[in-house]
Parts: structure tokens; sequence; C-alpha cells
């Protein structure tokens, strides 16, 4: 299993968030994807039923997303903005900092098939900016997620942005 960490900038919109994500965090990570590879033997719980290389050499990942719609097989709100999903991802170099992670691959995939489809956690996001606003439970922002999936605590994941979650990749993740 792996954990991507996204390093330039989409175009539009998208790519202003990314942009100001990496200056709010001082750091060239905007975004976090947990990656399941065809050794991981998770293929059963993938939408496609396997966790093979996809013809053009993607990779089933998973996160929560603020802007795409989720996929229409999502249990929960497919087609609606926002939220925990499975994506097929090209992972190219050029564009992501991938790091080989010793957790559990099947409670990861578990994690994210339980909480497919629940909302992004805009509120968390919002609390960068101001301490005042609350976080709210069953919410993920795309770190938040990877970070439960990894076997953190749920009431401990909101901790991890997309920065920290790359350092602790690279350690204790890595070793656990």
């Amino acid at each position: 299993m792996l954990v991507a960490s996204y390093k330039v900038t989409r175009p539009g919109l998208q790519g202003l968030f990314n942009r100001i994500i990496r200056l709010r965090l001082r750091a060239p990570y905007s975004h976090s994807e947990v990656v399941f590879e065809p050794s991981d033997g998770v293929g059963q719980l993938m939408p496609d039923g396997t966790a093979a290389y996809g013809q053009d050499g993607s990779l089933w990942c998973a996160s929560s997303v603020a802007a795409e719609a989720l996929p229409a097989f999502s249990p929960r709100r497919p087609g609606k903005k926002g939220g925990v999903r499975f994506k097929r991802v090209v992972l190219d170099p050029d564009h992501w900092d991938i790091v080989k992670v010793d957790c559990d691959p099947l409670a990861a995939a578990q994690w994210f098939k339980a909480h497919e489809g629940e909302l992004y956690d805009w509120q968390l996001i919002l609390g960068f900016v101001s301490w005042v606003i609350p976080q709210k439970s069953q919410r993920w922002t795309c770190s938040e997620s990877a970070a439960a999936a990894l076997g953190i605590a749920e009431e401990e994941a909101w901790r991890f942005d997309p920065v920290n979650l790359h350092a602790a990749s690279q350690t204790w993740l890595h070793t656990r």
C-alpha cells in the first residue's frame, strides 16, 4: 500500500485551492491519496472487483475530495460534489510523491468502503483560517480520511494535513 502526495497545480478553481493549501501549509503538498497495489490482496473491495493496474497504468486510490463529483458507484450521494471516494489514478511521478507504508491494506480498504460517500470536511478547512470554526464528525478531508484508514484513531485523524501525513508516511507509518 502507498500514500501519494500531490505536488502540482490543477487547472481552474481546483488549482487555486491547490495554491492556497500549499501557501497555508508552507509546503509542496495539497492533496493525499491512499493507493492500493495489486499485491495488497484487497481487489474484492475495489469498485471493479480488482486491484490490478488499469489499461492506462492507473491504480485504485481512495481519499476525500472537495470539488469532484462522487462516482456513480458510490453507495451514498453518487454524483454529488465532495466526499470520500475511490478513484483510479495514474500516479505520474512528476505530479505525485509516493511512499510505501507498512499498514494493513485490508483495514484501510474496509475503512474507505464503510465511509464511502460521507461528506467533505469544509469546517476543518475553514478552521485553518479561524480556530472558532469547529470540526464536524463524520466529515473528512483527504489527509484526515487517509490517516484514519491507515490506523490513526478517527478522533485524532483531523490533526493530519497533506504535509504531515507525507512526513508520517516516510517515518513511523513506513516502519510499523
